[in-house]
């Protein structure tokens, strides 16, 4: 999907958000499967006129979905595209935040580089990162990043259905950002006109996770020479201070230089700023 990945920065609020991006994937493709297993299951009872509670009665709050097998197998093998509608805006919101997160970084890197308070949203985040980072990112992640964004929106704020500014960016997308969405779904991004239900379903899932997964790493790229040193040190004595680990002055440089060279290698933060940032932030 375009440039090739330096080595990353894992501060922590970057570990925490590959963190929740793996956990609600494996959320969302667990019950996946587990809708496919429950519908496979059910044809054991094809046929029957008896509701779900009547034939798995110890199943918990089985009552709270009292179908018949067959109509009970159409909700089920339609779960896909529900879970696609529930998992995208949240991998869509993790992001975000992420975002805003580094941007909140280069702020404090250098005030008013950003004009973060001036209507920051998931419309613009990106543009302002690369004005602060003086980077850019790869064209095609964020044009698809936008048609997702608005595809999320048509969901949030419409009922699913297409309105004409979403019709009019899928006309406007590039051909080359269009094949790189075949490539990683495996299908070609629905050209959608206004009126249109908008599907957010696994392809639209697997196409979310890649797009932000390459645009958070080319952002992690472009505060690596953009922060100053005192900065990612800093990000360093906040994670040796809390939680906090006792210890004799040897090994509390042998600790926050550990957590240097695990998480923060890729910056190279010297010892002599680490035992700066340590006065910086104190002993709890």
């Amino acid at each position: 999907m375009g440039k090739k990945n330096m080595a990353e920065v894992k501060y922590k609020r970057y570990r925490d958000y590959l963190r929740q991006r793996v956990a609600t994937n494996d959320t969302m493709m667990g019950l996946l499967a587990g809708s496919k297993l429950a519908s496979q299951t059910l044809t054991l009872t094809a046929g029957s006129r008896l509701r779900l509670k009547d034939i798995f009665p110890e199943v918990p709050h089985i009552e709270r979905f009292n179908l018949t097998t067959e109509k009970a197998r159409v909700v089920l093998n339609d779960a896909e595209n529900l879970l696609g509608v529930l998992a995208v805006p949240q991998i869509m919101a993790l992001h975000e935040d992420l975002m805003t997160g580094m941007l909140g970084l280069l702020e404090l890197n250098s005030p008013g580089s950003t004009k973060s308070k001036d209507n920051v949203t998931a419309s613009n985040l990106h543009e302002k990162f690369e004005a602060a980072a003086n980077m850019t990112f790869t064209a095609a992640s964020l044009q698809l990043f936008h048609l997702i964004r608005l595809a999320r929106n048509e969901h949030i704020h419409n009922g699913g259905v297409v309105r004409q500014r979403f019709a009019t960016a899928i006309a406007a997308c590039s051909a080359t950002s269009l094949r790189v969405w075949e490539d990683v779904t495996g299908e070609p991004f629905p050209a959608y006109r206004t009126g249109d239900r908008v599907k957010l379903g696994l392809p639209e899932l697997i196409g979310t996770l890649a797009l932000t997964k390459r645009l958070a790493t080319e952002a992690n790229e472009g505060l690596q020479p953009v922060l100053s040193a005192s900065i990612w040190a800093d990000l360093v004595a906040e994670e040796w201070k809390d939680p906090w680990v006792p210890g004799n002055p040897g090994q509390q440089d042998k600790r926050i230089q550990g957590i240097a060279r695990k998480y923060y290698g890729a910056v190279n933060i010297k010892a002599a700023e680490l035992a700066d940032a340590r006065k910086r932030i104190g002993n709890p």
